[in-house]
């Protein structure tokens, strides 16, 4: 017998046979969601043959001289595969092939020196002799060819229906490499869940009871909504009326539609019944929910778990896994679970569903193939970067036509990608409240009024207009693009208005729970009718839950614009429609910010082009406008003139570079591993603080300075305590002698330089003078 796992005990053993069987057996159950069950037995059957030798028998056993990851393994698999293939099965084989060779990692199939990688790693024959002969072992020679017959016969269905959505061979390599990349997930997964399951002595079930789940959420549903069903006002009548389309619209086969709702309009609530109801009548297999916000997720996640309830649910963020770190056994549990995403309704950021799609690390690629045969959410989806545009449009044509997906595209301010290079191919039907035109003119509690001469407004001029339009109001929220420019405004209007309002300050560069700190308290004060002046940054527009009777918005984009009036008259609790004023602030430096500088541009030739500039029609000729100016980012551009998108597809530049072409068809060239090192959703030029906010992180830092704490899960509790700073405010800050590096990596901030009113201060405050 050949030993694939020796538990830590030392006292069980699984073979190379068993565990190559438990993983086909997973890996097949995976596939066949999407039509390729047999694609995927085959990968399982054939992925960790390369064990069958003696050198890797003596190394499991720890009776050889070799260390992890000296012996190939992962090469075996792919040249047996590639060796009994005939022809006519040769681009499946190639896929296998593949899939197996990067079971451990992603690699691109043209490299950085312009070689065919492939081919390098099957030319491999170190033990393959006495691979091949106990291969017999594992699979006869009619299983073989029969899987390899119907894997066949399931990857050219799959290759026609790629086909069908292509308009030229860019998409069809780049829906190739994802197709590749969703074989490689499910791989990854079902090798890493029965290697788990043995180590660990205990089986992971995968759900299986759905509809009854999907019954108990819609009756969970259905209580919620009935608790509603007394009010009788207009904006509630239209909010059932809006819940009643979404629930009817399940009954049609959904690909990709839009849910264009209002603000205040029950997007959540609408948008999950929707789900339920399609889940119920197509037999989906789960639930996704995105958001591109802490504050909007954390939010609906509330709401979604009480219909789900908790044992079927999982919320995937940073901060959940800080509030478990507390206790080990729920902490293991909730890694596995965000780890495998097996939970029937899931939720998490944008940032973690774009890294499932396109980041190179194994836990990502992993949880890729979860995403198949699911009702998909995706909210506020005009906040997805400029740069990830033409990725995430032909990765959602890919979800939804080969995987089986079902995804809803929800906001008040819909991006309109149909003159774009990659466009998102909506369903004929693609509006799942029909005519929403209704909902905005019933929803209208506000009215955006631009007040961008060209000459701008200086920051006393701004701040004057500001005080002149609160008096009026009685309270008033001013978002500005910048902190430079909200700490400016803000210090302005508390010299101005001391005695008249509460000013607060809210920005980035306070941690997470002072900014939840200082909005409970906005709440407060606003539900008390206190006068209060909250100056801020973008971070108040998308999902938080508050509500103002005027705002003052420094010009941006029209979507931020449409955002901002989220929050004035949030509720409809004025009878009047309320102002959104919009400003030209003169001397707000943008410096590097230059997609705020266009979207600018664009949101005041709007502004000069209509009337109404808030109404849904507008907003989408705005993104028509933004894409077109900006269309040499939407494919995510790199160094040297490359792109992400022909990383993933063609890869021209290197394949054009090969010695010789015939030996990989271009269609099989992605750069995936480059690709992967290279994707972030956010740019990260900044450095992670941890600031000493509050009695609690002082006693965390405390403790990272302790060699025999547990140095990650405190680490994973400071999240909240933690600021992103930029390159130069980390350099000034250690010339200050105010930001120290311990001994767990971690920095930290020291107390004389964070304000309870604006975080961190660069400045720091004022020693006290020392008198002996």
């Amino acid at each position: 017998m050949f030993t694939a796992h020796i538990s830590t005990d030392m006292k069980r053993e699984q073979s190379v046979q068993e565990h190559c069987r438990n993983t086909a057996e997973l890996c097949g159950g995976y596939c066949k969601l999407f039509g390729a069950e047999n694609i995927g037995r085959l990968s399982g059957l054939l992925h960790d043959i390369g064990k069958l030798c003696s050198d890797f028998d003596n190394y499991i056993r720890g009776i050889s001289g070799f260390s992890r990851g000296e012996i190939d393994h992962s090469y075996a698999g792919a040249k047996f595969i590639t060796e009994n293939s005939d022809k006519a099965h040769a681009g499946v084989a190639r896929l296998i092939a593949r899939v197996i060779i990067s079971h451990h990692g992603l690699h691109d199939w043209v490299d950085d020196n312009c070689r065919d990688y492939f081919h390098i790693r099957i030319a491999n024959d170190k033990n393959y002799e006495q691979i091949k002969e106990n291969t017999s072992l594992m699979i006869s020679t009619d299983e073989f060819d029969d899987l390899l017959k119907k894997a066949d016969d399931e990857y050219r269905i799959i290759c026609q229906k790629i086909k069908n959505i292509s308009k030229n061979k860019t998409d069809c390599a780049f829906y190739l490499g994802l197709f590749e990349r969703l074989i490689e997930s499910a791989l990854i997964d079902a090798d890493r869940t029965d290697t788990a399951a043995f180590m660990d002595d205990e089986e992971y079930p995968e759900y299986f009871a759905l509809h009854d789940l999907w019954l108990f959420m819609k009756n969970n549903m259905e209580k919620k909504l009935d608790s509603f069903s007394d009010r009788t006002d207009i904006i509630s009548d239209q909010r059932k009326s809006i819940s009643k389309r979404c629930a009817d619209f399940a009954k049609n086969d959904v690909k990709i539609c839009r849910l264009i709702v209002p603000t205040g309009g029950g997007k959540t609530l609408s948008s999950l019944r929707f789900a339920i109801e399609y889940c119920l009548e197509h037999g989906m297999e789960k639930i996704i929910y995105t958001a591109p916000f802490m504050s909007i997720l954390e939010q609906n996640s509330a709401e979604i778990k009480g219909i789900a309830g908790e044992d079927n649910f999982i919320e995937h963020h940073s901060n959940a896994l800080a509030e478990k770190s507390d206790n080990a056994e729920e902490l293991s549990a909730y890694e596995l679970h965000t780890e495998r995403w097996d939970k029937p309704v899931i939720a998490t950021t944008m940032v973690q569903f774009l890294n499932s799609l396109f980041l190179g690390k194994s836990a990502s690629v992993r949880r890729f193939h979860r995403l198949a045969k699911s009702v998909i959410i995706i909210d506020e989806v005009q906040s997805m970067p400029l740069k990830c545009v033409n990725m995430f449009d032909l990765a959602v044509n890919f979800l939804s036509n080969i995987c089986g997906a079902a995804i809803v595209l929800c906001t008040a301010t819909q991006p309109v990608t149909d003159d774009v290079r990659f466009p998102m191919l909506l369903d004929e039907k693609e509006s799942m409240t029909g005519d929403f035109n209704a909902d905005f003119e019933i929803f209208r509690r506000t009215e955006i009024i631009p007040k961008t001469d060209e000459y701008g407004y200086s920051n006393e001029e701004a701040v004057d207009f500001c005080i002149d339009k609160f008096t009026l109001a009685g309270d008033l929220l001013v978002i500005v693009n910048t902190k430079s420019s909200a700490l400016k405004i803000y210090e302005l209007i508390k010299e101005k208005c001391k005695n008249d309002a509460e000013v607060v300050h809210l920005s980035t560069n306070m941690c997470p729970q002072h900014r939840r700190d200082k909005i409970e308290a906005i709440r407060v004060l606003l539900n008390e009718k206190k006068p209060v002046i909250c100056v801020t940054t973008q971070l108040i527009e998308a999902g938080v839950d508050i509500s103002f009777r005027c705002v003052v918005r420094s010009l941006a984009g029209l979507d931020s614009a449409v955002q901002a009036a989220g929050r004035c008259n949030r509720h409809g609790e004025n009878n009047d429609i309320c102002p959104v004023y919009l400003i030209k602030l003169k001397e707000e430096k943008l410096g590097n910010l230059k997609e705020i500088s266009t979207a600018q541009y664009i949101t005041q030739r709007i502004i000069n082009k209509y009337e109404d500039i808030s109404s849904p029609d507008v907003v989408s000729d705005y993104f028509r406008e933004l894409y077109n100016s900006e269309k040499e980012k939407l494919s995510y551009s790199v160094r040297e003139n490359e792109t992400l998108v022909n990383y993933l597809s063609l890869n021209t530049k290197r394949y054009e570079m090969l010695p010789d072409p015939k030996t990989c068809s271009q269609l099989e060239s992605q750069a995936f591993k480059t690709a992967g090192k290279l994707f972030n959703v956010i740019d990260e030029n900044t450095r992670d603080v941890i600031v000493p906010y509050n009695k609690e992180a002082e006693e965390i830092i405390s403790r990272l300075e302790n060699k025999h704490e547990n140095i990650s899960l405190l680490l994973r509790k400071a999240q909240k305590y933690t600021v992103s700073i930029y390159i130069g405010t980390e350099r000034k800050l250690y010339e200050n002698n105010s930001l120290r590096d311990i001994s767990c990596g971690a920095a930290i901030l020291d107390r004389s330089h964070y304000n309870s009113e604006v975080g961190i201060d660069i400045e720091g405050a004022e020693k006290e003078l020392l008198v002996f």
